[in-house]
């Protein structure tokens, strides 16, 4: 008896060996090559699925610029703002990126209410630098928010001034300065990297701050105080050594060297632009 359930037991392993043989061939033969067949089928199928869908960011934008032909400035922004958010792969997207950054940059460069804006009347024995570490703006921010090309300020006069705690993030790989608002890290605005040439040592991502905003001039340090401010030669300097923000073209100091600078550079008019909002301590994001 003993004997004849060992051999049914074995028969038994045979018979169980050669069935999972069976499904290991049919897997592999029949079962897996029209598996892998029908999901890479669906899969085109998904994809070509997505590319009938509709854009719908192009309804967000049209809706846009409808608030902005009546003069709705801060809701055709924020209409933007969520086709950027829920529609960030719509065709409409980078214009909608550079309407954002336009309206951005006309909502703070003027007396428009906005939160966060304030007045400051200037009282006798008021300098700028102390007004401007109060509200944590800069000189160049009240100056050019004030339409005011002279630097002298007088008791009764009217500043216009806002905490410029932006965010810059530098990326390489898409080439671009993209400033964050101080508030909820939303996008500011945008502008494009023409040249990288940064030390081989200094690899993203890493974080630092605007250390130091400088203008040369003739091989000399200007000041918004001189009359060959605006025509200078502009750098902004980071806590990473080797990591600067210069205009396209530009020498370190403007003494004619040949070596080309360590940084990343920009248009000359978008430099301006960013010395007029940007400040020391703003901090700064390298990423890949």
């Amino acid at each position: 008896m003993a004997r004849l359930k060992m051999l049914l037991a074995f028969f038994a392993l045979v018979v169980l060996a050669a069935g999972a043989l069976g499904v290991a061939i049919y897997w592999k033969k029949y079962f897996r090559p029209n598996w892998e067949a029908t999901r890479e089928f669906e899969s085109g199928k998904t994809a070509a699925h997505r590319a009938d869908l509709p854009d719908l960011g192009i309804r967000e934008f049209e809706a846009a610029e409808a608030l902005l032909i009546d003069g709705e400035l801060q809701a055709a922004r924020d209409r933007l703002h969520y086709l950027l958010e829920y529609y960030p792969d719509s065709k409409a997207a980078p214009q909608a990126k550079e309407i954002i950054g336009e309206i951005n940059m006309d909502l703070l460069l003027s007396r428009t209410p906005i939160p966060g804006k304030e007045e400051h009347v200037v009282q006798r024995g008021d300098f700028l630098a102390p007004i401007a570490r109060k509200y944590q703006t800069s000189i160049n921010y009240i100056m050019r928010a004030g339409g005011r090309m002279d630097p002298t300020i007088y008791p009764g006069d009217r500043l216009v001034v806002y905490p410029l705690n932006f965010q810059v993030r530098i990326s390489l790989g898409k080439k671009t300065i993209t400033i964050l608002t101080p508030d909820e890290g939303k996008f500011f605005k945008e502008y494009e990297i023409r040249n990288v040439n940064l030390p081989a040592r200094l690899k993203p991502p890493a974080s630092t701050k605007i250390e130091d905003m400088v203008a040369w001039n003739d091989g000399k340090l200007v000041g918004f105080d001189s009359s060959h401010y605006f025509e200078a030669t502009k750098w902004i300097r980071t806590g990473l050594i080797g990591l600067f923000i210069r205009q396209e073209g530009s020498q370190s100091s403007g003494s004619g060297e040949d070596s080309t600078p360590f940084g990343v550079t920009v248009d000359k008019a978008d430099l301006e632009e960013m010395f007029a909002y940007l400040r020391h301590s703003n901090p700064v994001t390298l990423v890949p």
